[in-house]
């Protein structure tokens, strides 16, 4: 028996641990968004900004994909599949949110205020808020959607090799 996953190839387990990384990848980055700011505002910037969750979906979406396919194929458990794509559409919906959305304010004259959280300055009193944007919390939950569908298809093809088949949809 096979110790590698779903089609019997290494590269199946290895894009599901991939998309596990970048899928917690990209909470730590929604997470130290405001601190990113305070300490380096000019890296905190770019940190932020719409068009760089923009290439880390361009990366995390086909990887998914490609991984959750391939192990659909090999255990046939739709309910996978459909965490998985739903994260995905979570994820594309979460790089959409801040272009569509008008402005809030948090950061003068910048359009990444509305994808990560930041801290906002109180106008009247000086405290100091956490913001977090809509776009912040779909990609989120995206994100953890696609963590369970990767361990999951991890999980599922534990031990199985590819002259198994897949098993019965649960």
């Amino acid at each position: 028996m096979s110790l590698t996953s779903h089609t019997g190839s290494r590269t199946a387990a290895a894009l599901d641990r991939t998309g596990v990384v970048a899928s917690v990848g990209c909470a730590i980055h929604c997470m130290i968004a405001p601190a990113m700011l305070i300490v380096a505002p000019t890296l905190g910037g770019w940190w932020v900004h719409p068009a760089t969750h923009l290439v880390i979906a361009a990366v995390v979406i086909p990887v998914a994909a490609s991984a959750l396919w391939r192990g659909f194929g090999a255990h046939g458990r739709r309910w996978i599949l459909a965490v998985g794509a739903l994260g995905m559409a979570l994820v594309v919906v979460g790089v959409i949110l801040p272009w569509a959305m008008p402005s809030s304010g948090a950061v003068e004259g910048a359009a990444y205020r509305d994808c990560c959280p930041t801290l906002q300055r109180d106008a009247h009193t000086g405290a100091l808020a956490l913001r977090i944007p809509p776009a912040s919390i779909v990609t989120l939950l995206g994100g953890i959607a696609l963590v369970t569908a990767h361990v999951a298809n991890l999980r599922s093809a534990r031990g199985r090799c590819a002259s198994h088949g897949p098993k019965a949809s649960s």
